[in-house]
């Protein structure tokens, strides 16, 4: 509600004039109050009131001259958790990181839960709102489309191959006639009588 659409700049690029806000993910139910920042909405005296909980979202647009709209989304409603690099003016001067929940269908119903110059916080919110809510990390790019910032194969994140167990120089150090679950192989050869695993 807080973000403006520049004219000047390519769609999707918008001005975020609603000062710094930061809502803790991990003290849910939380509560955001966003000043609405284009014209029209500002206007007309329009703040966004809404209430986070951890499977949905209650919010009411208040203006003194038109009255209070409610309205309410379940989280499964949005695609995600978006992180934003905004101007704060038409002239690009100064930059802010903006943490939004992105609506699947309905813009008008995203919702700005971070806004400040700190980098690091913003990361750092961004990726913890994504997981406590359990929603994808979506990241802008510079004509304003989002983008996962994670692969996916539908609730499976998609990470770099890890090294198994077998590449750990430990491994070797095991005693031979044992597993990994400790329990000797009945492997002939090694079932002599007396005979003794290899050592360490």
């Amino acid at each position: 509600m807080a973000l403006e659409q520049s004219s000047g700049q390519k769609r999707g690029k918008r001005l975020w004039r609603g000062g710094e806000l930061d809502a803790d993910p991990f003290a849910l139910p939380v509560h955001v109050a966003v000043k609405a920042t284009s014209l029209a909405e500002r206007a007309m005296g329009f703040i966004r009131f809404a209430t986070i909980y951890r499977d949905a979202i209650t919010a009411y647009d208040s203006s003194p001259i038109l009255g209070r709209f409610e309205w309410s989304e379940p989280v499964s409603a949005y695609e995600g958790v978006a992180l934003r690099i905004l101007p704060c003016d038409r002239q690009a001067r100064n930059f802010v990181a903006v943490v939004e929940l992105s609506h699947r269908h309905r813009e008008a119903r995203n919702l700005v839960i971070y806004a400040g110059e700190d980098g690091v916080d913003a990361s750092a919110r961004w990726r913890s709102w994504g997981r406590v809510l359990n929603l994808p990390l979506l990241i802008e790019d510079r004509d304003g489309d989002l983008h996962p910032a994670e692969r996916r194969l539908g609730a499976i994140q998609i990470s770099h191959p890890q090294p198994h167990a077998g590449a750990n120089p430990l491994t070797a150090r095991r005693p031979l006639a044992f597993g990994q679950s400790g329990q000797p192989r009945l492997w002939g050869h090694r079932l002599v009588v007396g005979g003794r695993p290899h050592a360490y």
